[in-house]
């Protein structure tokens, strides 16, 4: 699907306000973005995510995130963060859930593994592994922004979209018009496919249940 935000600038405004050091747009533009979508786990290393997810899937109470629904975050106070608060402990408490489920989600659904579907003379369709960037970079000369990256077998996510869907996503900011337009025509080539088969649909629904 395709976002658009209403009254947001064109990209060709953008650029030019981002080859512009004197103001605080270019700042505020990457925060944005780095806010909006991720390209590594959230606060640890896939390693760590593997072995954590490893420990909590032994235990016999553990439930596969992509087979639950998301649970609804406690009432926001409306006071300043305080351990004192019951409110506020739940609060982190379900923040830091959040984020363990989500990085199990990552884990089990956006890592990319390369098989007989993807490979072409031993090169990947889908262009992985992904270049690792340590930190956001803007091009002084054209304002092009190349977005943070820390895991090269990850597709770029959103967390809370991530949280909610229980499945694989790719989320990227299209910030140039040749971008928009290879999109559209990739989901529309999509959604035009042939439908599928009656009993693929059938076999489908009943692999489910």
């Amino acid at each position: 699907l395709l976002l658009w935000i209403a009254n947001s600038l064109s990209p060709q405004e953008i650029r030019e306000r981002m080859m512009d050091k004197n103001s605080d747009f270019r700042q505020k533009m990457v925060g944005y973005l780095e806010g909006c979508h991720k390209g590594e786990f959230i606060d640890q290393s896939m390693d760590s995510v593997r072995n954590e997810v490893n420990f909590k899937s032994s235990n016999p109470t553990y439930k596969d995130p992509t087979q639950t629904l998301a649970e609804i975050p406690p009432p926001t106070c409306t006071h300043d963060t305080n351990e004192h608060c019951k409110q506020c402990r739940e609060s982190k408490s379900w923040w830091q859930t959040f984020n363990d489920t989500v990085n199990d989600l990552l884990l089990k659904s956006n890592i990319h593994k390369c098989g007989n579907h993807c490979l072409v003379n031993g090169i990947c369709k889908a262009r992985f592994p992904r270049l690792v960037v340590p930190e956001t970079k803007v091009d002084d000369n054209t304002g092009y922004i190349q977005m943070r990256k820390g895991e090269s077998w990850l597709n770029t996510y959103t967390p809370t979209l991530t949280y909610l869907l229980r499945s694989n996503s790719d989320v990227t900011s299209l910030l140039s018009g040749t971008a928009l337009k290879a999109v559209i025509a990739y989901v529309t080539d999509y959604i035009t496919k042939t439908p599928l088969k009656t009993y693929t649909i059938f076999q489908t629904i009943k692999d489910v249940f």
